[in-house]
């Protein structure tokens, strides 16, 4: 191994620090929905598929260029049905051409309606299941990464560091998209949630300014335009308070939530540092596992201020501290790369696509 640190600038930012290797494949990749290919994996033999009956209706959604959660508002929408209604396993890339699944109840749904497309969003009935969808049924995904008009030399560096993730797996850091690839601020957004500092959670979320925002959105932010800022015009309205917004419950738990991935991310650094990259291949406990968090986390605890009245508002379950990619494989067609591989569920293809490429990885 030949670790290297910080090797991305929005490392610093989400807690990331270590690679497995110091090569990088010298070639800029930016995922896009033409290059990027997610796929959800789901157990529908423990959940009791059927293609005609069942208690649950499943709808199989295509989606690219928009995140998640507006897609299933525009699900809702169209299906006349309260977004809470709608259940789905994962949340998925916005940067990306994905599958998955949703489930709905049968006698709530109007299959007229269906299939459903509007822009960047396709939605088809497939079937049914028995039993109630929840996140234990998610296996995983099954990812695949395009590379166009890639040379011999880049072709031998990428499967060697392939072969490298394969034998020694790679930290199980969250990745950029749960701190959000714009802005990158929703674990802070979090903090001050934990902290009940609304003065720095409304200065963030409405004033700060982040390397990868859209020009168009810091104007708008710049002069108090608020209107068409999903989240900021929220908050102005009052929403994140009210209870019956399930959409806005939704966000601050993800905001909590990233917060918590933030932690463990440090975590995992701590490790590497302490007891070396083979001491992460065991289960390691979130901040809001108290009983075991503590001894591990102490030093994190005190550099960021919290109390363990602040840990008991975060989640607790347990996360491998090491992943690897499972059924990969590398075939080139034309001067074009395809590499595909399967990730177990909570873990992460911008990870590996970090290890790949490096600084020469590109967000949106």
């Amino acid at each position: 191994m030949s670790v290297l640190t910080y090797p991305h600038p929005l490392d610093y930012v989400v807690g990331i620090k270590y690679t497995l290797t110091s090569t990088r494949v010298n070639k800029i990749f930016k995922p896009t929905p033409e290059n990027f290919y997610v796929e959800e994996l789901v157990d529908f033999e423990s959940i009791g598929y059927n293609a005609e009956k069942g208690e649950y209706a499943v709808i199989l959604v295509e989606k690219h260029n928009i995140e998640t959660l507006r897609a299933l508002e525009v699900l809702a929408r169209a299906l006349n049905i309260p977004v809470e209604n709608l259940r789905i396993m994962g949340f998925k890339d916005k940067a990306a051409h994905t599958k998955s699944y949703v489930f709905i109840r049968r006698t709530i749904l109007d299959y007229s309606k269906l299939p459903l497309e509007k822009r960047g969003l396709r939605a088809d009935l497939v079937g049914y299941v028995h039993v109630k969808p929840s996140i234990k049924y998610h296996l995983g995904n099954k990812f695949t990464i395009i590379i166009s008009d890639v040379r011999r030399e880049d072709i031998e560096v990428f499967k060697d560091i392939v072969k490298q993730i394969e034998i020694h797996g790679l930290p199980s850091y969250y990745g950029y998209q749960r701190f959000g690839y714009h802005r990158c601020n929703s674990h802070i957004l979090g903090k001050h949630l934990l902290f009940s500092r609304e003065d720095l959670f409304a200065d963030e979320l409405l004033t700060k300014i982040y390397l990868y925002e859209d020009p168009a959105l810091v104007v708008k932010r710049f002069i108090r335009y608020y209107r068409d800022l999903r989240y900021e015009n929220a908050y102005l309205r009052g929403e994140f308070m009210c209870t019956c917004n399930s959409l806005c419950k939704k966000y601050i738990n993800i905001l909590r939530n990233a917060y918590s991935s933030y932690l463990f991310n440090l975590l995992l650094n701590t490790i590497i540092e302490k007891w070396g990259w083979n001491y992460l291949d065991q289960g390691l406990p979130t901040p809001g596992c108290i009983e075991t968090s503590i001894p591990l986390y102490s030093t994190l605890l005190e550099i960021e201020g919290l109390k363990l009245s602040d840990l008991r508002a975060l989640p607790c379950y347990y996360r491998h501290g090491l992943f690897k990619p499972e059924h990969g494989t590398i075939r080139i067609i034309n001067g074009t790369l395809h590499y595909e591989f399967i990730l177990k569920r909570g873990m992460y293809a911008t990870i590996v696509l970090r290890e790949l490429f490096k600084d020469n990885l590109v967000l949106n």
